[in-house]
């Protein structure tokens, strides 16, 4: 990432709340947007975990999977993630463990910029259409001419199946 927004766990401690907020607007290289990223990511030290979250937003062209078409989709990152801080030695509530999957040292630090990439990816749509009732790649009608270079080879074979003989 050609930028980072490191912070440090313990530092949390000493916040209000122990909370920090990250107000976002940034771009990155390795995930292109039309718009920078714009929101907030908040960082709660919980004294055994993390609870991190983001509201953000972005424009962002895709392509879709259907008709190979670039549209522009409203990307929308809400979300919230625990994550255990694993040197601490009390046990969580059991509510607490089964959401839990990510761990950190408890002394260690957080790349923000990093976790954010990765809920952005996370919040891709799959499959991705232009539009719910897209069709997909139409091939040409008959005798109309082929705009597309892809349907070209097809048309040839299927002319070269109509001229030979069928099997007896």
């Amino acid at each position: 990432m050609a930028e980072h927004h490191w912070l440090f766990i313990p530092d949390l401690l000493r916040l209000p709340d122990h909370t920090y907020e990250w107000q976002v607007s940034a771009q990155w290289p390795e995930f292109a947007t039309l718009t920078p990223v714009q929101g907030v990511v908040s960082v709660s030290h919980r004294q055994t975990y993390l609870e991190v979250s983001a509201n953000v937003v972005t424009i962002i062209t895709l392509c879709c999977d259907r008709c190979l078409q670039y549209y522009n989709h409203r990307l929308v990152c809400t979300t919230t993630e625990l994550i255990w801080l694993a040197d601490t030695a009390a046990v969580p509530d059991a509510n607490v463990v089964d959401d839990l999957v990510e761990s950190l040292p408890a002394t260690g630090r957080i790349d923000l910029v990093d976790w954010l990439y990765q809920q952005l990816c996370l919040a891709l749509p799959h499959p991705q259409y232009c539009d719910p009732q897209c069709g997909g790649i139409m091939p040409p009608a008959t005798g109309e001419a082929i705009t597309d270079h892809r349907w070209a080879a097809l048309a040839q074979l299927q002319s070269a199946l109509e001229r030979s003989d069928p099997p007896s």
